[in-house]
């Protein structure tokens, strides 16, 4: 095995491979632990390296760290660019039947429904890395927001009066999931008014 070909596999993936991405590649798992321990690349956690410490999308490596997961929540609103504010911590939804292990302190967990883990509620956007992410779309998202959160802050108020604004809002979809997930009313008072 020669590095060339496991320098443009890291290069392919923008400097991250996962132990999926290297059997791709042709590269063998022990290679990789072998190249951790001359010190040519960097584990990040079990089966995700990095191809060195200039690499920062922990969106994206969370995500890949935690494979059940969506962003949601928060986390949603910054990548739906809904709000100028950006979280401290990382918002993530797993499957209610999801056994979470230890996580790391910087992830607000939520449990959610495993119907709620479907197509119809998930999107794929960029991380500022260009790496696609899951999370959940724009209508669920505030829906979510809605169902969580008890007072106006003014990040729900920028969320609101951001999601207002868009063009690519969708009222119909939104007053669908209002309805499913028992908001109906705070979207009743709080969005429909305005539009």
């Amino acid at each position: 095995m020669n590095c060339k070909k496991l320098i443009q596999a890291f290069e392919k993936n923008n400097g991250i491979l996962t132990t999926e991405m290297a059997k791709e590649n042709e590269i063998d798992k022990m290679f990789l632990e072998e190249e951790v321990k001359r010190k040519n690349i960097l584990e990040y956690s079990e089966g995700i390296y990095l191809l060195d410490d200039w690499y920062a999308d922990d969106l994206y490596l969370l995500q890949l760290k935690y494979p059940e997961s969506i962003y949601s929540h928060y986390t949603a609103i910054m990548l739906h660019w809904l709000s100028t504010d950006s979280p401290f911590i990382y918002h993530l939804s797993f499957p209610e039947d999801y056994h979470l292990q230890k996580l790391e302190n910087n992830i607000k967990a939520y449990s959610m429904n495993s119907n709620e883990f479907t197509d119809e509620y998930i999107t794929k956007l960029d991380s500022w890395h260009s790496n696609f992410v899951r999370v959940t779309n724009l209508e669920k998202t505030i829906v979510d927001i809605f169902r969580n959160e008890k007072l106006m802050t003014f990040v729900i108020q920028e969320m609101i009066d951001d999601y207002i604004d868009r063009e690519d809002k969708n009222i119909k979809k939104l007053i669908e999931y209002a309805e499913r997930f028992n908001v109906l009313e705070v979207v009743k008072s709080e969005i429909l008014p305005f539009i």
